[in-house]
């Protein structure tokens, strides 16, 4: 799963095609907002500086790199990025709010074939989070100690629980990460990923 939040957040309204085009999720444990790609930012402000009232009111739209998707985080009360800065998975780009046409504090998130509206992209199958209300964890956790920890993964896949995370799953990164937790001559073996998944299950894994 991969969330504008960290921690417990609520999905209070669903994806329906043509009709709402992205998920509305509040953070439950906090209200930053974090970019879920990595990408280049196309926009980020009001959607209407003279009406704070209007659609998306304060947002911030990134385009994933090397995609046509563009993804978009709305009714910010705070934003932290602009027009033109590079952004990577996990990076704070706002606070959630309540600006634009809204009734309640949340980020409206959704993503567009080409960042045209009209051309919404199901959300849902592309972030993982359950098209379904109810309140989430997706099992990220990246505090100041410097480790990570993805405890909601059930599978037996380094790989995937670290892509899961939006952290870099390639063979040179994980040998990086397998020195960093005194793992030597890392060649991935099963017996040396199955040491990394615990460790990052269980939020000791150094990152």
């Amino acid at each position: 799963m991969n969330s504008p939040y960290y921690k417990r957040f609520k999905v209070t309204q669903r994806y329906v095609s043509g009709t709402h085009d992205g998920l509305d999720l509040v953070g439950l444990d906090s209200k930053d907002i974090h970019s879920t790609v990595n990408g280049k930012v196309l926009y980020a402000g009001w959607e209407n500086i003279n009406n704070s009232r209007q659609g998306f009111g304060k947002y911030v739209k990134i385009q994933k790199d090397n995609s046509d998707m563009v993804f978009y985080y709305a009714h910010l009360s705070d934003i932290y990025v602009k027009k033109g800065d590079r952004v990577r998975i996990t990076q704070v780009i706002g606070k959630e709010g309540s600006t634009g046409y809204s009734t309640g504090s949340h980020c409206h998130y959704c993503c567009r074939k080409n960042g045209v509206r009209g051309n919404d992209l199901d959300i849902s199958k592309i972030s993982g989070i359950p098209n379904k209300l109810g309140i989430y964890d997706d099992g990220y956790r990246e505090g100041n100690d410097g480790y990570l920890e993805n405890s909601s993964y059930k599978g037996n896949s380094i790989v995937d629980a670290l892509k899961q995370i939006g952290v870099d799953s390639s063979f040179s990164n994980r040998k990086k990460i397998a020195s960093r937790n005194n793992i030597s001559n890392y060649t991935g073996t099963a017996t040396q990923n199955t040491k990394l998944l615990n460790l990052l299950k269980k939020g000791k894994l150094i990152k």
